[in-house]
């Protein structure tokens, strides 16, 4: 008996590590270029998202659903719509928070912290400004249909929030198919992006309020 759960736990593991090795040097450069022309070709985008919250104090999960809006450079809305109502905009320049019927807005420059939270997502959507960034160190691998790319954050005021950030980025179209944000906490976040849509018209409206 104690032969055969050694046995099982030696195939799981090794099951486990094969999902992703660690690419080699030219495997990054070439995932940076194809992730950094896929970001370039990105003007904008609208898609379904599906968050799970894994609480460290809690067994259970919170599961939220809604609709996530990206525009070229810097523009980005997530609004849930289940269970709750809430969306977290930007355009670039202010940032726009609404609960119900409440909605603040604050200078993106004033506040490092949602400046941050922007920039995390933004670049967990598009890639932009995040694979190649000084402001992590990055270990890339090779999955069976997607890259794996962990963050650790370097800038203060990302690192104070996550320790940190994976993507999982799609081999078919080098373009960010889920994100886990991994919290000081303990906490995890993870996002998975359906039915996207990329280069469609988008009221520019929708960012700033």
């Amino acid at each position: 008996m104690k032969i055969f759960l050694l046995l099982l736990y030696l195939s799981v593991t090794t099951f486990a590590s094969a999902q992703y090795v660690d690419a080699t040097d030219a495997q990054k450069k070439d995932i940076i270029a194809k992730m950094t022309q896929a970001s370039e070709g990105l003007n904008s985008m609208q898609c379904a998202f599906t968050q799970v919250k894994e609480l460290s104090f809690m067994d259970d999960k919170v599961t939220s659903e809604g609709v996530m809006y990206y525009m070229k450079p810097d523009k980005i809305r997530w609004e849930y719509t289940q269970p709750y109502k809430y969306i977290f905009a930007t355009d670039g320049k202010n940032i726009t928070l609404t609960s119900g019927d409440n909605s603040n807005k604050l200078s993106a420059k004033s506040s490092k912290l949602f400046s941050s939270i922007g920039t995390v997502m933004i670049g967990g959507v598009s890639g932009a400004g995040i694979v190649d960034s000084p402001d992590f160190s990055t270990q890339f691998q090779v999955g069976k249909n997607d890259y794996k790319l962990s963050l650790t954050p370097l800038k203060k005021e990302i690192k104070d929030m996550f320790s940190a950030i994976h993507l999982y980025v799609g081999k078919s179209d080098s373009r960010v198919q889920s994100v886990e944000l991994i919290e000081k906490t303990g906490d995890k976040t993870a996002i998975t992006l359906r039915n996207i849509k990329p280069n469609i018209a988008i009221d520019e409206k929708m960012f700033s309020n």
